[in-house]
């Protein structure tokens, strides 16, 4: 079984080219893309010709820089770049597969990466490429189709929890650790005067299966048995429960609020390194709510359900399109990325967690509260399901959930519902 996380979509499209000098169970493979691949390719020993990318938005300029490096030792190589934005990542897949033009490389976002694998946009990964076991298994599992590894892991990133450090302390709480801690410290911030809530949760901005599927696999459930999916579970109602709790008990709104972490009436947040940067420049800026500073943020892994405490995992995955008449290069160009020197100069360029875990031990990333955090974390991650018909399943969990949270519906007849829909979608292979 497989999941994963969806990525912020940034906008803007930009192209920079270098002319230099002469992703059994589940219906997979045991090993998922190993010895006999069907169709995997070969590595050239030398890059040589044009290898022309597409890559998310916000991820140019560090294929760009690291583009420059590789071609200093291949200068028979001209490599090229092209961002497009996240949100038109999969039409304009489907628009190369249809015609046969797309890039060499292609980047998708590890949610969307098994719908590419699924119109047939990418080519199997060579056996020499990477070696599964050196990397974090939810990112591998994001790149694997329904009969091997069609793409590669090159970062990663997860969520966590935020919470009001300066809040908590009034009230005399420390993080909390557990799913019981977390329900008595939002309910602590709730109960204060005003208008205040505790836990903010993911809607209606973000779907909110981005918690619910880990607070399955915290309550011990998965998506999927393998042959088909399974949300009629008492986990996934335990799931449901605990999502509904904060709603029902008044400590998350139901509709549109002023509350936000910032100005504390909110003060728990499930979200990733990124809102470390956002608060930062509030401050710096003095956009910040009076009484907001550094020591009002404290992040901490995510509290523990009765199985575990799994995050979401989220990241950029690279494969080489179906249709390239350069792949033995592009396999080259993918190969060296993940090496350990090259996932270090990703962190150096932008701040990208490594997919590669040796090099999470990255002196920078130790020396840094938020990465360290993220660090301890990622082994605590479950993927999305990697199937071309998660949208849409995720889709109908934010739909019933929702219901749920407005008391239309309890959560064993929201996982009935949610299970007579994925039953009728399938898998989409």
């Amino acid at each position: 079984m497989t999941r994963r996380t969806f990525r912020r979509a940034f906008a803007a499209v930009a192209v920079s080219t270098l002319a230099l000098a002469p992703l059994a169970a589940c219906g997979r493979s045991d090993d998922g893309g190993g010895a006999g691949q069907a169709g995997a390719g070969t590595v050239a020993d030398e890059a040589t010709g044009e290898i022309e990318i597409w890559a998310a938005a916000g991820n140019g300029d560090a294929l760009t820089t690291l583009g420059e490096q590789f071609t200093q030792d291949n200068p028979d190589v001209t490599i090229k770049v092209t961002e497009i934005p996240w949100g038109e990542i999969i039409t304009m897949n489907q628009t190369a597969v249809a015609s046969g033009t797309g890039p060499d490389i292609v980047m998708t976002g590890a949610d969307q990466t098994a719908s590419v694998i699924a119109m047939g946009g990418l080519a199997p990964v060579p056996d020499d490429v990477f070696d599964a076991d050196e990397f974090y298994p939810a990112a591998v599992a994001s790149v694997e189709g329904e009969d091997g590894r069609y793409a590669v892991p090159w970062y990663v990133e997860t969520r966590f929890l935020f919470y009001r450090a300066d809040l908590a302390a009034e009230l005399g709480f420390d993080a909390p650790t557990t799913w019981e801690e977390l329900e008595e410290l939002s309910a602590a911030f709730a109960a204060r005067e005003g208008d205040a809530y505790g836990l903010g949760l993911p809607r209606p901005i973000e779907n909110p299966a981005q918690v619910i599927i880990p607070f399955l696999s915290q309550a011990g459930g998965e998506v999927t048995d393998g042959e088909k999916w399974t949300f009629d579970t008492p986990e996934f109602v335990e799931a449901l429960d605990f999502y509904q709790g904060f709603f029902s008990r008044g400590e998350a709104p139901l509709s549109e609020s002023e509350a936000t972490f910032e100005n504390g009436a909110q003060p728990l947040l499930i979200s990733g390194p990124w809102m470390v940067g956002t608060y930062q420049e509030l401050i710096d800026t003095g956009a910040a709510p009076e009484g907001f500073t550094e020591e009002s943020v404290a992040y901490v892994p995510l509290p523990s359900g009765p199985a575990n405490n799994d995050s979401y995992i989220g990241g950029g995955n690279l494969g080489v399109f179906s249709s390239s008449d350069n792949q033995e290069s592009s396999w080259l160009f993918l190969q060296w990325l993940l090496e350990d020197e090259q996932q270090k100069a990703l962190f150096d360029i932008a701040g990208s967690f490594p997919s590669r875990v040796e090099s999470a031990e990255y002196q920078p990333i130790l020396d840094s509260p938020v990465m360290s955090l993220l660090k301890e974390q990622m082994p605590h991650t479950v993927e999305t399901p990697s199937y071309p018909s998660w949208s849409q399943i995720a889709e109908q969990i934010g739909i019933y959930s929702e219901r749920v949270a407005h008391g239309e519906l309890t959560s064993e007849e929201a996982a009935k519902a949610i299970q007579a829909e994925a039953d009728q979608i399938g898998f989409g292979w």
